[in-house]
């Protein structure tokens, strides 16, 4: 994971200048399709902004916003009168990918194939970078209270009532107890892995997309001329010269030649 820095210097939060002795880390993730890091970095790095987390997870890596000990803006005000989790847990944005809206807390028109390798990124960066944070405090991952998401923070009383990080993990096969189990591997000096249907969605998605962009291209120069007979002759319909042949389209091919007859 690449650490970068840009300390929120313009925001109230950081001028309020309050610290706090790390308990754990809350992730969050924005409620907006926006993968732009200096979108959120412009639009808080200023007076009024009435929020402010410890980092950015992208897909390159992580920005670093304010001190890790720095009393975020983040967790909002709890019901019931309950302790904030701003009082005690270092905070982070996992930034959506673009292309989808909201509807309440519901994620509309989200396409889980197409965003696969993104969240993958992303959700290896977040992990990545909770375990140096518990590791540099002294948190055990798997302990109650200790990483947890905004929604649970809410059940837990310490924040206010956010979907996040429950609306996206499980679009992609993960949950917080995978996060939390990921983070403690990474801790033992293993890594954060993809489950197999993670892979196989990855894996498809870059399939589609690789059959995609050969359907679109025209017949490569050396096969021209043999590729236009072949049309004339009723072989091939003139559609995507470039795209590969299963074995259904080999055997009708073979048939409009004759050669299958006995």
């Amino acid at each position: 994971m690449k650490l970068t820095e840009h300390i929120l210097t313009g925001n109230d939060c950081w001028k309020a200048g309050r610290t706090i002795v790390p308990k754990g880390v809350m992730v969050h993730s924005p409620g907006v399709a926006q993968d732009d890091v200096n979108v959120f970095l412009k639009a808080w790095d200023q007076p009024g902004a009435e929020r402010c987390v410890h980092a950015f997870v992208t897909r390159e890596g992580a920005v670093q916003t304010l001190p890790w000990n720095w009393r975020g803006w983040h967790a909002g005000v709890p019901a019931e009168g309950g302790v904030s989790a701003n009082n005690t847990h270092i905070s982070f944005e996992m930034l959506e990918p673009d292309g989808h809206a909201y509807q309440g807390a519901v994620m509309v028109g989200y396409d889980v194939k197409k965003n696969a390798e993104y969240f993958a990124a992303v959700y290896r960066n977040a992990v990545e970078l909770t375990a140096m944070l518990c590791a540099a405090y002294h948190l055990d991952p798997a302990a109650p209270g200790v990483v947890i998401s905004h929604a649970e923070g809410h059940v837990l009383g310490v924040a206010s009532n956010h979907a996040d990080v429950g609306q996206w993990f499980p679009k992609h096969g993960k949950s917080m107890d995978d996060f939390r189990a990921d983070v403690a591997r990474v801790m033992e000096g293993g890594s954060a892995e993809l489950t197999q249907a993670e892979f196989g969605r990855m894996f498809r998605a870059a399939l589609a997309d690789w059959e995609s962009e050969q359907g679109a291209g025209k017949a490569s120069p050396w096969a021209v001329e043999a590729w236009e007979k072949a049309v004339r002759a009723g072989v091939f319909d003139g559609a995507r010269p470039r795209s590969p042949l299963s074995r259904e389209q080999a055997a009708l091919v073979l048939d409009r030649l004759g050669l299958l007859e006995k």
